[in-house]
């Protein structure tokens, strides 16, 4: 019984490891539409040419304005803040209750109070709420894989619409960021986010729609 009062002590500490490393461990998990992260900056590769610079046609594509108002990446991040909360909620809750039924058990136990076969069973009880903790936890983690995921679509679909949308129009498109600007001056001239922003919008409207 000792033995088993370690085993299931060591259980509680992990049971509340879980609770305090998921709050934190996915704070940046899911990036807003209105914020630029890594993970949800849109890179646009730089099509290459042979074209002397001073006479070639060069865009930019502002990647800002792209992460807050491209309908994609907000729908995404909605959904993923919606499962993090919903996963953190049941977690909480399952862990105040694996502490309170193992207080109740350790006073049992201690007391002498309960029947042999009575503490096995909640024993038994005990070890089902840490694997569900563990599963909760797990499913966690999945959410950072379903938003590398994501991130892969994403940049594949801004790549192929600006490769249609492109069609022999430019030289070279560049990708630019307020926040981490790699281009230090810009001609607002060649600024096509409006017209790239608009067609990815529309084109993933109706494949939303097709979906329907």
């Amino acid at each position: 019984m000792k033995n088993l009062s370690l085993i299931l002590n060591g259980i509680l500490i992990i049971a509340v490891a879980i609770l305090f490393y998921q709050v934190h461990s996915l704070k940046s998990l899911v990036v807003p539409a209105t914020e630029t992260s890594q993970e949800t900056e849109v890179k646009p590769q730089i099509v290459a040419s042979s074209t002397n610079l001073g006479d070639a046609k060069i865009a930019y594509v502002n990647t800002d304005s792209l992460n807050e108002h491209y309908a994609y990446i907000a729908d995404f991040t909605k959904v993923l803040r919606g499962k993090k909360a919903s996963l953190e909620a049941q977690m909480e809750s399952m862990t105040i209750k694996f502490q309170n039924d193992y207080q109740a058990y350790q006073q049992s136990a201690q007391a002498g109070i309960a029947p042999q076969a009575e503490l096995m069973k909640t024993e038994e009880n005990l070890k089902r709420q840490q694997q569900d903790l563990a599963n909760k936890e797990m499913q966690m983690q999945n959410l950072a894989v379903e938003l590398e995921e994501k991130n892969a679509e994403l940049n594949k679909n801004v790549k192929e619409y600006l490769q249609r949308y492109n069609n022999g129009k430019f030289d070279y498109i560049l990708s630019y960021s307020d926040l981490v600007p790699t281009i230090l001056l810009t001609n607002p001239k060649l600024n096509i986010t409006s017209d790239v922003l608009k067609g990815l919008n529309e084109e993933y409207k109706a494949k939303k729609a097709a979906k329907k």
